[in-house]
């Protein structure tokens, strides 16, 4: 009886612990049924440890049969928890929602976030209504994906959201273009302190001295836009309007983007004795006073003038001369910089060059206002 029930048990472990993956044939020679020496020891191991199972005890099989189910118990737990995570895990909207979407055409036939949809019939093509709702989802899923991109230069924040004359930085002012200057043979020799140097027949503006310029012409605006000064921008090329529109609604000021009508400042009667005048307090608020005799006849000048391209414009810059009106330009390679009162050197034939700083300055004209209407209030509650 005991070798009758050694050898049940021994028939019960070798199936468990030993399963031969393949068989050799018979006709194929035994000396390359093996891959390589590892195989072969390993293949002698078992073969070594099978055989070792005839001289076992029945109360040596039986203990390997008892570790054998404790085995497979803890089997069964394993497989029941992570039954019950999946289970829990596949439940949820998320996954429901990505298991949804998987794909694009089940998803545009028969999404419940679409009842009035009409799918076309498989052997016509798309509708407009579906392509767009295949385009949405594309959108969706793709979207995410990819690298973030930090620090990036927006072109587009200059003319809505400009910075301040104190945050702006050489980087910024090279992102936008600005140390590009003209060509060497359109070169001015008054511009020479402005001029870092020479690549490939460009002369490249010194951007130091454009910061330095740039922050000096700030302070002007600030301080006109802080008395209460009328200021004016001229910008007549292509694609400086809207930047014109946005600095003139910051400070209260007047854009002119056309042609400089000549004589506006030196000609009054002729050119502005037709306009219409009204007088406005400190916070641009009209007053509704009748305006009389000389008021009515008198010179409407401009306390500052803006010019984004001074060498269209120099008959606007000869009139504010001949009427002390302070200027300020942007000075290029081949402009004359002695016909601007406060020059900032750099690129003025690039329209995003001129907004960044269009912008700098309509900034600095926006805090000066604001502090002049805090200091009027502040009045007004003292008295």
């Amino acid at each position: 009886m005991g070798n009758m029930s050694l050898v049940r048990t021994i028939g019960v472990l070798r199936p468990f612990v030993f399963k031969r993956p393949y068989s050799v044939s018979s006709d194929i020679d035994k000396s390359h049924s093996y891959k390589d020496i590892d195989q072969r020891l390993k293949y002698d191991e078992i073969r070594g440890k099978i055989r070792s199972l005839g001289s076992l005890s029945e109360e040596q099989a039986n203990d390997l049969l008892t570790e054998y189910n404790l085995d497979q118990k803890k089997c069964v737990g394993f497989r029941n928890t992570l039954k019950e995570f999946l289970d829990e895990f596949l439940n949820k909207e998320e996954i429901k929602l990505n298991i949804g979407n998987s794909s694009i055409g089940t998803n545009v036939r028969n999404s419940n976030k679409f009842p009035f949809l009409n799918s076309s019939p498989p052997n016509k093509e798309y509708s407009s209504q579906e392509l767009f709702v295949r385009q949405y989802h594309h959108s969706q899923r793709v979207n995410p994906l990819g690298a973030s991109l930090t620090n990036v230069y927006k072109p587009h924040e200059d003319v809505l959201n400009p910075k301040k004359a104190s945050e702006l930085s050489i980087k910024t002012l090279m992102a936008a273009g600005v140390h590009l200057g003209h060509s060497t043979s359109l070169y001015r020799p008054s511009t020479q302190p402005f001029i870092y140097g020479e690549y490939k027949g460009l002369h490249i503006i010194d951007l130091e001295q454009t910061l330095v310029y740039l922050k000096r012409a700030s302070k002007v605006v600030q301080g006109v836009a802080e008395k209460g000064g009328v200021i004016l921008f001229l910008g007549t090329r292509a694609g400086q309007r809207r930047s014109l529109e946005e600095a003139a609604s910051r400070v209260k000021g007047y854009f002119v983007t056309s042609r400089w009508i000549p004589g506006t400042l030196t000609n009054c009667t002729e050119i502005s004795g037709t306009w219409q005048r009204h007088e406005v307090d400190l916070e641009d608020t009209p007053t509704g006073r009748n305006l009389e005799g000389d008021e009515l006849s008198s010179l409407v000048k401009p306390d500052l003038i803006v010019v984004l391209n001074p060498v269209e414009n120099r008959n606007a810059l000869k009139e504010a001369m001949y009427a002390r009106v302070p200027t300020i330009g942007i000075v290029d390679t081949d402009s004359e910089p002695s016909l601007v009162t406060y020059p900032v050197p750099g690129n003025d034939d690039s329209n995003r060059s001129t907004n960044l700083i269009l912008g700098v300055l309509s900034k600095a004209g926006e805090v000066g206002r604001r502090r002049r209407l805090q200091k009027v209030q502040q009045y007004r509650n003292l008295v």
